[in-house]
Protein backbone atom coordinates (compact mmCIF):
# COMPACT_ATOMS: atom_id res chain seq x y z
CA UNK A 1 0.00 0.00 0.00
CA UNK A 2 1.37 3.42 -0.97
CA UNK A 3 2.13 5.76 1.95
CA UNK A 4 0.01 8.86 2.58
CA UNK A 5 2.21 11.95 2.88
CA UNK A 6 1.38 14.41 5.64
CA UNK A 7 3.83 17.23 4.83
CA UNK A 8 5.18 16.84 1.30
CA UNK A 9 3.11 18.32 -1.51
CA UNK A 10 2.84 14.98 -3.29
CA UNK A 11 0.58 11.95 -3.69
CA UNK A 12 1.29 8.37 -4.71
CA UNK A 13 -0.66 7.32 -7.79
CA UNK A 14 0.82 3.79 -7.66
CA UNK A 15 3.04 2.11 -5.09
CA UNK A 16 6.12 3.31 -6.97
CA UNK A 17 5.04 6.54 -8.69
CA UNK A 18 4.17 9.82 -6.98
CA UNK A 19 3.27 13.21 -8.42
CA UNK A 20 2.87 16.64 -6.94
CA UNK A 21 4.16 20.16 -6.44
CA UNK A 22 7.50 21.54 -5.34
CA UNK A 23 9.12 21.83 -1.95
CA UNK A 24 8.04 24.71 0.24
CA UNK A 25 9.94 27.96 -0.27
CA UNK A 26 10.46 27.95 3.53
CA UNK A 27 13.67 26.04 4.13
CA UNK A 28 12.60 24.55 7.46
CA UNK A 29 9.39 23.20 5.94
CA UNK A 30 11.18 22.03 2.79
CA UNK A 31 13.58 19.96 4.93
CA UNK A 32 10.65 18.28 6.70
CA UNK A 33 8.99 17.55 3.36
CA UNK A 34 12.14 16.10 1.83
CA UNK A 35 12.79 13.93 4.89
CA UNK A 36 9.25 12.59 4.56
CA UNK A 37 9.79 11.77 0.88
CA UNK A 38 12.95 9.86 1.76
CA UNK A 39 11.11 7.97 4.51
CA UNK A 40 8.37 7.12 1.98
CA UNK A 41 11.01 5.51 -0.20
CA UNK A 42 11.41 8.10 -2.96
CA UNK A 43 14.71 7.40 -4.72
CA UNK A 44 14.33 9.48 -7.91
CA UNK A 45 12.92 12.98 -8.43
CA UNK A 46 12.01 14.45 -11.82
CA UNK A 47 11.65 18.24 -11.53
CA UNK A 48 9.50 19.45 -14.43
CA UNK A 49 9.75 23.19 -13.72
CA UNK A 50 11.57 25.37 -16.23
CA UNK A 51 11.48 28.30 -13.79
CA UNK A 52 13.41 26.83 -10.85
CA UNK A 53 15.38 23.87 -9.56
CA UNK A 54 15.92 22.47 -6.06
CA UNK A 55 18.82 20.30 -7.16
CA UNK A 56 21.32 21.88 -4.74
CA UNK A 57 18.93 21.58 -1.79
CA UNK A 58 18.22 17.93 -2.52
CA UNK A 59 21.92 17.18 -3.06
CA UNK A 60 22.74 18.71 0.33
CA UNK A 61 19.89 17.24 2.37
CA UNK A 62 19.19 13.92 0.61
CA UNK A 63 22.27 13.00 -1.45
CA UNK A 64 20.94 9.48 -1.98
CA UNK A 65 18.14 10.73 -4.22
CA UNK A 66 18.83 10.87 -7.95
CA UNK A 67 17.56 14.24 -9.17
CA UNK A 68 16.76 15.02 -12.81
CA UNK A 69 15.80 18.55 -13.82
CA UNK A 70 13.72 18.09 -16.98
CA UNK A 71 11.99 21.45 -17.11
CA UNK A 72 9.26 22.62 -19.43
CA UNK A 73 7.17 25.83 -19.33
CA UNK A 74 3.56 25.75 -18.17
CA UNK A 75 2.11 28.02 -20.85
CA UNK A 76 -0.66 25.87 -22.32
CA UNK A 77 1.49 24.95 -25.33
CA UNK A 78 1.51 21.72 -27.29
CA UNK A 79 4.29 19.44 -26.06
CA UNK A 80 6.36 17.55 -28.60
CA UNK A 81 6.16 13.75 -28.56
CA UNK A 82 9.92 13.46 -28.09
CA UNK A 83 9.63 15.16 -24.70
CA UNK A 84 7.35 12.41 -23.41
CA UNK A 85 9.47 9.69 -25.03
CA UNK A 86 12.58 10.87 -23.19
CA UNK A 87 10.65 11.27 -19.91
CA UNK A 88 9.06 7.83 -19.97
CA UNK A 89 12.34 6.21 -20.96
CA UNK A 90 14.10 7.77 -17.97
CA UNK A 91 11.37 6.72 -15.54
CA UNK A 92 11.25 3.22 -17.02
CA UNK A 93 15.00 2.84 -16.48
CA UNK A 94 14.73 4.19 -12.93
CA UNK A 95 12.00 1.71 -12.02
CA UNK A 96 14.10 -1.22 -13.20
CA UNK A 97 15.74 -0.92 -9.79
CA UNK A 98 13.46 -3.10 -7.63
CA UNK A 99 13.32 -0.67 -4.70
CA UNK A 100 13.05 2.53 -6.76
CA UNK A 101 10.21 4.99 -6.34
CA UNK A 102 9.87 8.05 -8.58
CA UNK A 103 8.39 11.48 -7.82
CA UNK A 104 7.30 13.67 -10.74
CA UNK A 105 6.73 17.26 -9.66
CA UNK A 106 6.16 20.72 -11.07
CA UNK A 107 5.26 23.90 -9.17
CA UNK A 108 1.69 23.27 -8.03
CA UNK A 109 1.09 19.72 -9.23
CA UNK A 110 -1.87 20.77 -11.37
CA UNK A 111 -0.82 20.41 -15.01
CA UNK A 112 2.75 19.39 -15.80
CA UNK A 113 3.29 16.66 -13.19
CA UNK A 114 -0.14 15.01 -13.67
CA UNK A 115 0.35 15.10 -17.46
CA UNK A 116 3.79 13.53 -17.09
CA UNK A 117 2.28 10.89 -14.79
CA UNK A 118 -0.35 10.16 -17.45
CA UNK A 119 2.40 9.45 -19.97
CA UNK A 120 4.22 7.19 -17.51
CA UNK A 121 1.06 5.24 -16.68
CA UNK A 122 0.24 4.75 -20.38
CA UNK A 123 3.81 3.57 -20.90
CA UNK A 124 3.23 1.05 -18.09
CA UNK A 125 0.17 -0.36 -19.86
CA UNK A 126 -2.68 1.52 -18.20
CA UNK A 127 -5.73 2.32 -20.30
CA UNK A 128 -6.50 5.99 -20.94
CA UNK A 129 -9.54 6.23 -18.65
CA UNK A 130 -7.88 4.00 -16.04
CA UNK A 131 -4.83 6.28 -15.94
CA UNK A 132 -6.89 9.48 -15.77
CA UNK A 133 -9.01 8.07 -12.95
CA UNK A 134 -5.95 6.94 -11.01
CA UNK A 135 -4.35 10.39 -11.23
CA UNK A 136 -7.49 12.26 -10.20
CA UNK A 137 -8.15 9.81 -7.33
CA UNK A 138 -4.62 10.35 -6.03
CA UNK A 139 -4.57 14.12 -6.60
CA UNK A 140 -8.02 15.72 -6.79
CA UNK A 141 -6.60 19.08 -7.93
CA UNK A 142 -4.99 17.54 -11.05
CA UNK A 143 -6.31 19.31 -14.16
CA UNK A 144 -3.97 17.39 -16.55
CA UNK A 145 -4.09 20.20 -19.10
CA UNK A 146 -1.51 18.56 -21.40
CA UNK A 147 -3.45 15.29 -21.77
CA UNK A 148 -4.03 16.00 -25.48
CA UNK A 149 -0.27 16.16 -26.10
CA UNK A 150 0.19 12.97 -24.07
CA UNK A 151 -2.46 11.27 -26.17
CA UNK A 152 -0.83 12.43 -29.44
CA UNK A 153 2.46 10.92 -28.27
CA UNK A 154 0.84 7.69 -27.10
CA UNK A 155 -1.20 7.14 -30.26
CA UNK A 156 1.80 7.88 -32.46
CA UNK A 157 4.12 5.44 -30.68
CA UNK A 158 1.52 2.66 -30.71
CA UNK A 159 0.74 3.12 -34.43
CA UNK A 160 -2.97 3.40 -33.62
CA UNK A 161 -5.27 3.31 -36.62
CA UNK A 162 -7.92 5.94 -37.31
CA UNK A 163 -10.65 4.09 -35.39
CA UNK A 164 -8.50 3.69 -32.26
CA UNK A 165 -7.48 7.33 -32.46
CA UNK A 166 -11.11 8.47 -32.60
CA UNK A 167 -12.05 6.21 -29.70
CA UNK A 168 -9.14 7.41 -27.59
CA UNK A 169 -9.98 11.06 -28.16
CA UNK A 170 -13.62 10.34 -27.37
CA UNK A 171 -12.59 8.74 -24.05
CA UNK A 172 -10.53 11.80 -23.11
CA UNK A 173 -13.27 14.24 -24.13
CA UNK A 174 -15.96 12.39 -22.19
CA UNK A 175 -13.75 12.07 -19.14
CA UNK A 176 -13.10 15.80 -19.17
CA UNK A 177 -16.80 16.55 -19.59
CA UNK A 178 -17.66 14.50 -16.52
CA UNK A 179 -14.57 15.32 -14.42
CA UNK A 180 -13.85 18.88 -15.50
CA UNK A 181 -12.04 21.33 -13.22
CA UNK A 182 -11.63 25.03 -13.85
CA UNK A 183 -7.82 25.49 -13.83
CA UNK A 184 -8.12 29.18 -12.92
CA UNK A 185 -10.17 28.31 -9.84
CA UNK A 186 -7.73 25.58 -8.80
CA UNK A 187 -4.69 27.83 -9.18
CA UNK A 188 -6.43 30.73 -7.43
CA UNK A 189 -7.24 28.47 -4.50
CA UNK A 190 -3.68 27.18 -4.25
CA UNK A 191 -2.18 30.66 -4.45
CA UNK A 192 -4.48 31.87 -1.68
CA UNK A 193 -2.81 29.30 0.58
CA UNK A 194 0.73 30.46 -0.17
CA UNK A 195 2.53 32.32 2.59
CA UNK A 196 3.64 35.86 1.71
CA UNK A 197 7.40 36.33 1.56
CA UNK A 198 9.14 37.66 4.65
CA UNK A 199 11.47 40.65 4.48
CA UNK A 200 14.54 40.73 6.72
CA UNK A 201 16.98 43.29 8.09
CA UNK A 202 20.63 42.39 8.63
CA UNK A 203 22.70 44.70 10.78
CA UNK A 204 26.16 45.44 9.41
CA UNK A 205 29.12 46.85 11.29
CA UNK A 206 30.56 50.24 10.25
CA UNK A 207 33.26 48.66 8.06
CA UNK A 208 31.17 45.80 6.68
CA UNK A 209 29.80 47.61 3.60
CA UNK A 210 33.33 48.39 2.40
CA UNK A 211 34.39 44.80 3.10
CA UNK A 212 31.42 43.46 1.14
CA UNK A 213 32.19 45.77 -1.78
CA UNK A 214 35.83 44.61 -1.80
CA UNK A 215 34.87 40.92 -1.68
CA UNK A 216 32.42 41.37 -4.54
CA UNK A 217 34.95 43.28 -6.63
CA UNK A 218 37.67 40.67 -6.08
CA UNK A 219 35.47 37.62 -6.63
CA UNK A 220 33.33 38.95 -9.46
CA UNK A 221 30.36 37.20 -7.83
CA UNK A 222 27.16 38.65 -6.40
CA UNK A 223 26.57 35.76 -4.00
CA UNK A 224 28.03 35.85 -0.49
CA UNK A 225 27.44 34.16 2.84
CA UNK A 226 26.34 36.60 5.51
CA UNK A 227 27.18 35.74 9.11
CA UNK A 228 23.95 35.55 11.11
CA UNK A 229 23.07 34.70 14.71
CA UNK A 230 20.19 32.27 14.19
CA UNK A 231 18.29 30.27 11.57
CA UNK A 232 14.69 31.59 11.45
CA UNK A 233 12.04 28.96 10.74
CA UNK A 234 10.31 31.45 8.41
CA UNK A 235 13.37 32.03 6.19
CA UNK A 236 12.44 31.29 2.58
CA UNK A 237 13.95 31.11 -0.86
CA UNK A 238 14.11 34.59 -2.47
CA UNK A 239 13.12 36.47 0.69
CA UNK A 240 14.40 40.05 0.46
CA UNK A 241 17.14 41.21 2.83
CA UNK A 242 18.12 44.82 3.48
CA UNK A 243 21.47 45.85 4.96
CA UNK A 244 21.38 48.42 7.74
CA UNK A 245 24.04 50.36 9.61
CA UNK A 246 23.63 53.31 11.93
CA UNK A 247 24.20 55.50 8.86
CA UNK A 248 21.14 54.10 7.06
CA UNK A 249 20.30 51.64 4.27
CA UNK A 250 23.41 50.13 2.69
CA UNK A 251 22.00 47.64 0.20
CA UNK A 252 19.64 44.79 -0.63
CA UNK A 253 19.89 41.10 -1.37
CA UNK A 254 17.82 37.96 -1.98
CA UNK A 255 18.08 34.78 0.07
CA UNK A 256 19.28 31.95 -2.19
CA UNK A 257 19.85 29.09 0.25
CA UNK A 258 19.31 27.82 3.78
CA UNK A 259 21.44 28.94 6.70
CA UNK A 260 24.37 26.55 7.11
CA UNK A 261 26.92 26.02 9.87
CA UNK A 262 30.62 26.09 8.93
CA UNK A 263 33.54 24.42 10.71
CA UNK A 264 34.15 27.46 12.92
CA UNK A 265 30.60 27.15 14.25
CA UNK A 266 29.45 30.34 12.53
CA UNK A 267 26.11 30.42 10.71
CA UNK A 268 26.12 31.66 7.12
CA UNK A 269 23.06 32.80 5.15
CA UNK A 270 23.65 32.66 1.37
CA UNK A 271 22.38 35.77 -0.39
CA UNK A 272 22.60 37.27 -3.86
CA UNK A 273 23.32 40.98 -3.56
CA UNK A 274 21.12 43.09 -5.81
CA UNK A 275 22.21 46.56 -4.58
CA UNK A 276 25.19 47.76 -2.57
CA UNK A 277 25.37 51.50 -2.06
CA UNK A 278 28.66 53.40 -1.92
CA UNK A 279 27.02 55.81 0.51
CA UNK A 280 24.30 54.76 2.95
CA UNK A 281 20.82 55.96 2.05
CA UNK A 282 19.25 58.19 4.68
CA UNK A 283 15.98 56.54 5.72
CA UNK A 284 13.58 56.75 8.63
CA UNK A 285 14.13 53.91 11.07
CA UNK A 286 11.02 52.58 12.85
CA UNK A 287 11.21 52.50 16.63
CA UNK A 288 11.41 48.71 16.98
CA UNK A 289 14.17 48.50 14.37
CA UNK A 290 16.07 51.39 16.01
CA UNK A 291 15.99 49.53 19.33
CA UNK A 292 17.23 46.39 17.60
CA UNK A 293 20.11 48.32 16.02
CA UNK A 294 21.05 50.01 19.30
CA UNK A 295 20.96 46.77 21.27
CA UNK A 296 22.87 44.77 18.62
CA UNK A 297 19.92 42.44 18.34
CA UNK A 298 20.17 39.02 16.71
CA UNK A 299 20.55 38.93 12.91
CA UNK A 300 18.39 38.69 10.88
CA UNK A 301 15.31 40.60 12.06
CA UNK A 302 11.94 39.90 10.43
CA UNK A 303 10.31 43.13 9.26
CA UNK A 304 6.65 44.04 9.02
CA UNK A 305 5.36 45.35 5.72
CA UNK A 306 5.21 48.91 7.10
CA UNK A 307 8.72 48.69 8.56
CA UNK A 308 10.09 47.46 5.26
CA UNK A 309 8.38 50.26 3.32
CA UNK A 310 9.70 52.88 5.76
CA UNK A 311 13.25 51.54 5.63
CA UNK A 312 13.37 51.47 1.84
CA UNK A 313 12.01 54.99 1.27
CA UNK A 314 14.66 57.69 1.07
CA UNK A 315 14.12 60.75 3.27
CA UNK A 316 13.80 63.95 1.28
CA UNK A 317 15.02 67.10 2.94
CA UNK A 318 12.50 69.93 2.91
CA UNK A 319 13.51 73.54 2.39
CA UNK A 320 11.46 76.05 4.36
CA UNK A 321 10.30 79.18 2.56
CA UNK A 322 11.64 82.48 3.92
Amino acid sequence: MAPVLAHANADFVTDRLALGGDLSSMFATARIQLDELVQAGITHIVDLRSEWSDELLVAGWAPGIRYWHYGIPDAGQLIDADWFEILTGWVRNALREPDAKVLLHCHMGVNRAPSAALAVLLDQGFGIREALEAIRAARPIAVIDYADSVLDWHLGRTDADARHRRNARRVLRRWRDSHGLNPEDVIRQLRSQERPATRWAVRLGPDDPDTLARVLAESGEVAVGLTVDHDPAELSQLDEVIFLTEAGLNGRALVVGPVTAVESGALLMPVMITDLFATAMDVRVPERVAEWLAASGANPLALTRIEYHTLTTRQVATVSAE
